[in-house]
């Protein structure tokens, strides 16, 4: 959903920039995360969609569900989006706030496919070398897919380094082919 993404930016760098500023950043992270969870919920989700629910029992539901989490300023940036029919881009907003949050911190989760688990010497070599090259702390999220046969593709960011073997394979046909 590219235009939630659209919509969820500006509301997410508010929040952010409202929360670095009064020094709450890991209370907003937590209130949005909790946010996002209960706005993606099915039952929730079809609330959220469906056009004659008032908006202010979708404000009252996520009230009720964030009432430990909620100050003055969560508490109006939850009726700000109720009030805009914006509840429903909770998730994105919560992924662009970590994304800023992210950037903030300098840290980088960096995605890793490999065909069979890897160690933790070689997570924690990787994780040396991925700092020195990005500048940034990285945390590592390994996944196992055994389609790429060997070797590694690693995502950072927008980039992506594709070290498999069906990568190599398959650039190597493309190759042949021209």
């Amino acid at each position: 959903m590219a235009y939630l993404s659209s919509i969820a930016r500006p509301y997410a760098l508010a929040a952010f920039e409202y929360a670095r500023d009064k020094q709450q950043l890991p209370a907003w992270k937590a209130f949005l995360k909790s946010a996002a969870y209960a706005a993606a919920l099915p039952q929730v989700m079809e609330l959220l969609t469906h056009p004659d629910i008032p908006t202010n029992q979708l404000f009252d539901l996520f009230h009720d569900i964030l009432s430990s989490q909620l100050d003055t300023e969560r508490n109006n940036f939850l009726m700000l989006l109720a009030k805009n029919k914006r509840l429903i881009a909770l998730p994105e907003i919560a992924y662009s706030f970590n994304t800023f949050y992210a950037d903030f911190e300098k840290t980088s989760t960096v995605r890793v496919i490999t065909a069979v688990d890897v160690d933790e010497h070689f997570r924690l070599a990787l994780t040396q070398k991925l700092t020195h090259r990005i500048q940034r702390k990285v945390t590592l999220a390994c996944e196992i897919d055994p389609s790429i046969l060997g070797g590694a593709i690693i995502h950072i960011g927008d980039q992506v380094i594709d070290g498999s073997i069906r990568g190599q394979l398959t650039r190597l046909l493309e190759f042949s082919l021209r």
